[in-house]
């Protein structure tokens, strides 16, 4: 995953120093025992955390739907490069200290990263909520998904969703490499069900039937999410 789309984050302004490089993202999976104390950690000491590996924006979703396991969260950053992505100590000093004030049972499942090829242009603030409807895409023709996916964007727009986004990702890692991510995100869990509504309305049904031609879906998360930081 930034959405009014994110998960993307306004990344024009704010990585707007790296000419060529290609933001990703990087997402940690967990299951907790408590998730809303989890949350509530994340809240306090993820403006720390960020800061320490250099990320534009941190956010910590809580799975709603299509969750592997219970109370499983997605913990995330977002970089203005790979190679800020990648080169990121996740091990320093500051995470470690922030980590250890955490006292909830958890389990880390994966960690994954991610490209972001299909990004939008919004603004992430520390203290936003939304809500993300994720779904795995398989694709052999990611150029003329994406296009539909703008032209579906552009359709909800055009037909009062202006409110709703849709980012790309496409997985580097993990049993997904080569697969794409899409974002359909709203401000709450309400607007993007009202979305998902109209997907068989005259003017988004022709564009879902070109989607059933050339992607097969794979794995759907509906979530809650929060930004504990920003850059910006």
């Amino acid at each position: 995953m930034k959405m009014r789309v994110i998960p993307v984050v306004g990344l024009s302004a704010l990585f707007s120093t790296v000419a060529v490089a290609m933001p990703a993202m990087t997402v940690l999976t967990i299951n907790a025992s408590d998730p809303e104390a989890y949350v509530e950690w994340a809240r306090s000491s993820g403006a720390a955390i960020a800061k320490s590996v250099s990320a534009g924006v941190g956010g910590i979703c809580l799975a709603n739907s299509g969750y592997y396991n219970p109370g499983e969260l997605y913990y995330w950053h977002l970089f203005d490069s790979h190679a800020s992505a990648i080169g990121a100590n996740g091990a320093n000093q500051i995470v470690v200290g922030e980590v250890n004030k955490l006292t909830v049972d958890r389990v880390v499942n994966r960690k994954d990263v991610y490209s972001v090829v299909m990004p939008t242009e919004a603004t992430y603030k520390r203290g936003d909520t939304f809500s993300n409807w994720n779904v795995i895409v398989e694709t052999d023709q990611p150029t003329a998904y994406m296009s539909g996916l703008q032209r579906m964007q552009a359709a909800a727009a055009a037909n009062g969703f202006g409110d709703i986004s849709f980012t790309g990702y496409s997985y580097q890692t993990g049993p997904e490499t080569g697969n794409m991510m899409v974002v359909v995100q709203g401000p709450n869990g309400e607007r993007v069900g009202a979305f998902l509504d109209e997907t068989n309305s005259s003017w988004a049904a022709p564009i879902m039937a070109e989607f059933s031609g050339i992607r097969k879906l794979k794995h759907g998360f509906i979530m809650n999410c929060e930004v504990v930081y920003s850059a910006l």
